[in-house]
């Protein structure tokens, strides 16, 4: 449970609110026919079934993570002595894994889940599968394999609709539809929460179950797209009603109140920051459970900071910092680490700051992160710069007025909205790096190390890595070309670099005979078409006739050579519209 609201809390630092990744944290609550409301005790427990027992488990874990690990050891141990059905020992595993990620044991997870996927296969219960995939991605995700993270989630959300299993495609789904609000896809995101929404009824009657998402978890990402739309006030409603859920026990509880002191934070609600925040000190995690207690203070420390009280803000995030050490989490530590420079800078300790920042940078040049992360950063921006405002505005006054239900759920199920949109696969991985960029201002200078990608000196053999990459991630990848017969040859020059200052550094421009390819990783159709409305206004002075491009996307068969041919194509097309369009006007 903390991984989620320790990761939207931290996007929420860097002044725009954006859910990470795919790290729902996949904590479960059950929502099926066993429903509780309060902690069973020990008599109680003891006269569930096996299958009953292991609905309380699901329901516990994300509120009260150490005290699951007790219940599901304790059915370990049964198991051995007594083996359970295949089905409720598989699910037992599942919720082990999920646990695991609760309690921050991600790596322990990762080998839990694979393993759990050769168990469900060697049993021939194949609808688990996808459940276990569920929570390798989210391991994944935070183990900082955000790339592979989505593809494992895609593998989930698909079989997922080949079983007609609810319950693991809403999971899917909202992790899909965070990515998508982070890369500013904010229509992509609302279309998955739309279909993940109109599907909990049928996933909390799901038969038989395996494991549902808190309710809330739903109402955070309706409230984290509403403040991305720049919807505060909605954003607000929703976090109120995840926390008004009977769902919201223990640390979902707890995270629910912390996030809402921060967006109150975020809002200049300092008086309501810290109402929340004294509720959270109502609520302090279990006892013994270490990381949840590192991320509480990691979180007080942040609120404490903006609401003045830097002393008691610097003793909490000592604490998260002795334990990330201890532990090893490099990422936590390095949030950790940026929190209290932010608290130095307050006390004007300029300079113990700044060593924590360069320390920081250090940190994340030695585990490789800090390339990528400046290299996500300047596809984020490219990204935002094509967000769709019309159909985003469209969609979240949809939201907002609770939109009507979807008539087929198994339809809708079926429909384009639920293909895996890669858009920008490689941005994917921004979730975690983001908490970067706070310090990669402190430098004027690029990473040293370039990607692959920019070693290589031949360009086809540069453009066939980037074919390669795209097909193998299902990312997007768009080619324009233009003919520059109609383009003096001393000008030609002239435009590719006029062209080359347009666009972003991971394009790339190549020069064919009398024509010139350009190359768009990570953009669609219509992000291309407002690549060529740009590159339009630059080329149009160098030649006479009407700037005409030839646009291609790229398919898994294609090369280079086929690229080319079809975008040939359509620019033959575009030549023979903006002909009859000339010829209607000459009849007129």
């Amino acid at each position: 449970m903390w991984q989620l609201f320790t990761r939207i809390c931290c996007f929420l630092a860097t002044g725009s609110l954006i859910l990470s990744a795919t790290a729902l944290s996949l904590n479960s609550a059950a929502a099926t026919a066993f429903s509780y409301q309060q902690v069973l005790s020990a008599a109680e427990y003891q006269l569930k079934t096996p299958a009953k027992k292991l609905d309380y488990i699901d329901w516990l874990s994300p509120q009260y993570p150490t005290q699951a690990k007790t219940l599901i050891d304790e059915l370990e141990s049964l198991h051995q002595a007594k083996p359970f059905l295949d089905r409720n020992y598989l699910r037992l595993h599942l919720l082990s894994c999920l646990n695991l990620i609760d309690l921050g044991l991600n790596a322990q997870a990762v080998k839990t889940a694979k393993r759990g996927v050769e168990m469900a296969q060697k049993m021939r219960i194949d609808l688990a599968r996808p459940y276990f995939l569920a929570c390798e991605a989210s391991a994944l995700d935070l183990e900082g394999e955000q790339i592979l993270a989505t593809l494992v989630n895609e593998e989930s959300i698909k079989l997922a609709q080949l079983y007609n299993q609810p319950q693991a495609l809403i999971q899917g789904l909202m992790t899909r539809s965070i990515r998508d609000n982070a890369n500013e896809s904010l229509s992509q995101a609302s279309e998955n929460m739309k279909v993940a929404i109109e599907l909990y009824p049928a996933a909390k009657d799901q038969t038989p179950s395996w494991h549902i998402l808190p309710e809330p978890y739903l109402k955070l990402v309706m409230s984290n797209l509403m403040y991305s739309a720049g919807d505060s006030l909605s954003a607000l409603e929703y976090a109120k009603e995840a926390q008004a859920s009977a769902q919201a026990n223990g640390m979902i509880a707890i995270g629910t109140a912390f996030y809402l002191a921060r967006i109150s934070i975020s809002s200049g609600e300092f008086k309501s920051a810290e109402k929340y925040l004294a509720l959270t000190r109502a609520m302090t995690p279990e006892s013994g459970n270490l990381n949840s207690q590192a991320n509480f203070n990691a979180q007080t420390a942040y609120i404490e900071l903006h609401l003045g009280n830097l002393l008691p803000a610097e003793a909490a995030i000592e604490k998260s910092i002795e334990y990330f050490i201890n532990t090893n989490d490099d990422i936590k530590l390095m949030r950790a680490k940026r929190t209290l420079a932010m608290i130095y800078f307050a006390q004007h300790k300029t300079q113990q700051a700044l060593v924590l920042m360069n320390e920081n940078i250090a940190q994340a040049n030695h585990n490789n992160q800090y390339e990528l992360a400046f290299y996500q950063q300047e596809l984020k921006y490219a990204a935002s710069q094509k967000a769709n405002e019309k159909l985003t505005n469209t969609r979240i006054a949809q939201l907002r007025a609770n939109r009507e239900p979807i008539e087929n759920i198994t339809q809708q199920m079926n429909t384009s909205s639920l293909i895996f949109q890669a858009q920008n696969i490689a941005l994917l991985s921004l979730a975690i790096f983001i908490l970067l960029a706070s310090f990669i201002f402190f430098l004027s200078r690029k990473p040293k190390t370039e990607l692959n990608l920019r070693n290589s000196d031949d360009p086809l053999q540069q453009v066939d890595t980037m074919l390669d990459l795209a097909k193998q991630s299902h990312s997007p990848l768009t080619l324009l070309l233009l003919d520059t017969v109609n383009i003096r040859d001393v000008d030609v020059a002239i435009v590719r670099q006029a062209i080359q200052q347009v666009l972003r550094e991971q394009d790339r421009i190549l020069l064919l005979s009398d024509r010139i390819a350009v190359l768009l990783p990570f953009t669609t159709d219509n992000g291309a078409a407002r690549v060529v409305d740009q590159l339009a206004i630059i080329i149009q002075p160098y030649q006479a006739a009407k700037v005409n491009f030839g646009i291609a996307s790229l398919q898994q068969l294609d090369n280079l050579d086929t690229l080319i041919k079809r975008a040939e194509l359509n620019k033959l097309g575009n030549l023979q519209k903006l002909h009859k369009t000339l010829d209607r006007h000459n009849v007129r």
